[in-house]
């Protein structure tokens, strides 16, 4: 069963849904109808009792793309009871109201919007994407048009945990109000003049925390679903470290929000600093990085540290993990 409201809108629009109904079932021959019709009544009957409590009107619209869009994200696999993530459903759910001016006048565009968004964020390991939608929610309203939604997205992105768009989302911020891009960072009550230049000056600084001086632990053996098959070797590059796991390579990029491991190749292994590696001892107060003790747990008596311009990369021929820590604090 669904709201009386939704089923008005199904009923009125019956010719032209039951059209792309088809239309998708012709692109997608297995695809699963009892799965497109729980998400009709999980995630769209509740997005249509939301947004008609406010406009019932402009819901008619909404609803329309959103069934569209939907068909194909079911199909996709990406929405509805069989998804891979749940992230699609509980950001349509929760960012309807939020984002129902954006939703009024361009439907399509802002669950596109969103909906990339989730699922590129559900696909790196780690990253907060429940953190993302809840700050998007609080946010959003804020936002006048969907480029400013895109941009405020972003810097939760990075807050979340996707470390590697920390330029590109500091750049996109000069786009927004100051006030929200500072909200968008988590630091609502400090002035944006003062924080993008601290951000951009120093990776490891947090706008709550101070200086992430522990750095990050990241990795893991892929037996126990970690990116790494054989203990890792590190080189620096500008923006992080390429790494050599047996015959598979990988991006690590860390800051004070979070880590993230990204697929490389050989070549990007090969280009990389190999004069940046150096040897450590391991003493019962840890490992001394560039004058700095780190109470570090690695096995062994000696550990390899690549060191890069803001940060360094620890590991050990006896551990599948790295670790990250600034080389600033």
């Amino acid at each position: 069963m669904v709201s009386a409201l939704l089923a008005n809108v199904l009923a009125a629009r019956r010719p032209l849904l039951n059209q792309r109904v088809a239309e998708a079932r012709h692109r997608t021959p297995g695809m699963d109808l009892p799965a497109f019709r729980a998400f009709v009544s999980d995630t769209l009957d509740p997005m249509c009792v939301d947004l008609g409590s406010v406009d019932e009107q402009a819901t008619v619209a909404i609803i329309e793309a959103a069934f569209g869009i939907g068909l194909d994200l079911v199909a996709q696999g990406l929405a509805g009871p069989g998804a891979r993530q749940p992230w699609i459903d509980r950001a349509w759910r929760d960012l309807a109201l939020p984002m129902r001016h954006l939703l009024t006048t361009a439907p399509a565009d802002t669950l596109g919007t969103v909906s990339n968004a989730v699922v590129r964020l559900g696909g790196v390991p780690g990253i907060d994407v429940g953190r993302w939608i809840s700050d998007l929610a609080t946010l959003a309203p804020r936002c006048a048009t969907l480029e400013a939604l895109r941009t405020v997205g972003a810097l939760c992105a990075w807050r979340a945990g996707m470390s590697h768009l920390r330029v590109a989302a500091l750049d996109q911020a000069g786009r927004i109000e100051p006030s929200l891009a500072a909200a968008a960072v988590g630091a609502p009550d400090q002035a944006w003049t003062d924080l993008e230049p601290r951000l951009r000056a120093d990776r490891w600084w947090h706008p709550e925390h101070g200086v992430a001086s522990q750095g990050r632990t990241v990795g893991g053996f892929t037996g126990f679903g970690g990116p790494f098959a054989e203990p890792p070797v590190a080189r620096a590059t500008a923006d992080g470290f390429v790494v050599q796991s047996g015959e598979r390579w990988f991006l690590v990029v860390c800051d004070a929000f979070g880590a993230v491991v990204l697929p490389a190749t050989a070549a990007e292994f090969t280009q990389a600093d190999a004069r940046s590696v150096t040897a450590l001892p391991i003493t019962p107060r840890g490992v001394n990085v560039t004058g700095r003790d780190v109470a570090v747990r690695i096995p062994g008596d000696s550990a390899s540290a690549a060191l890069g311009r803001h940060s360094a990369a620890l590991f050990s021929p006896l551990t599948h993990y790295l670790h990250v820590l600034p080389v600033s604090a």
